[in-house]
């Protein structure tokens, strides 16, 4: 007897990853579904669980599967990925989640704050509006933890260079910039992919 074809899946996706993930899509799985949400969410934890769960549940309703392409960005992050149909890529961030578990920790021993494009186009307007920290503050803090911002460069976007130097003088920071591949966060989605269909023939036995 041939087994039931899986439910088609949906990505679930922080637009932090918006150029990254669109790519890979169109390269590697155009046959689903890539619903964004916002980035800024995670301005407000509370807010971000809400939506989560909100599109989680309606990507549920009709008839999808989930894969969440986040890190572990709220506290209910454990609960709603452990619902059949659901899986997360690993990692508790989305630094980690580009650069993988081991590279990520040894440049966070060595000082570096992780841009990533869409937050680094934004220059200092996420310091300034977002976290509410003026030139002073904003230097005291950064410079009492980190060294330098690290600008991780997928290659899918031109590297914004006025944000980046908009970010450096507000934080007093330099900055660089590191090509990365996106072998990582494929390698990472693929394999959230693979553990829900493990679900899936968990589901059927």
């Amino acid at each position: 007897m041939t087994p039931p074809t899986p439910n088609p899946v949906a990505l679930i996706t922080c637009s932090v990853f918006r150029a990254e993930v669109t790519h890979l899509w169109k390269t590697f799985w155009p046959h689903l579904t890539v619903p964004f949400q916002s980035s800024m969410l995670h301005m407000n934890p509370t807010k971000l669980g809400y939506r989560l769960e909100t599109a989680v549940e309606n990507e549920l309703l009709q008839g999808r599967r989930v894969v969440l392409v986040y890190g572990e960005c709220y506290p209910g992050m454990a609960a709603l990925e452990s619902q059949p149909g659901v899986a997360r890529t690993r990692g508790g961030n989305c630094a980690e989640m580009v650069l993988g578990r081991d590279e990520f920790r040894r440049l966070l021993r060595d000082g570096a704050f992780f841009l990533l494009p869409e937050w680094a186009a934004q220059g200092d307007k996420y310091f300034r509006h977002d976290l509410g920290l003026n030139r002073v503050n904003a230097t005291s803090l950064m410079q009492d933890s980190h060294s330098r911002l690290l600008y991780l460069d997928t290659g899918v976007v031109p590297i914004p260079e006025q944000g980046l130097q908009s970010v450096a003088s507000h934080c007093g920071l330099p900055w660089e910039v590191l090509p990365v591949s996106l072998d990582v966060l494929r390698t990472n989605i693929e394999d959230a992919l693979h553990r829900l269909d493990a679900k899936a023939l968990e589901a059927q036995e």
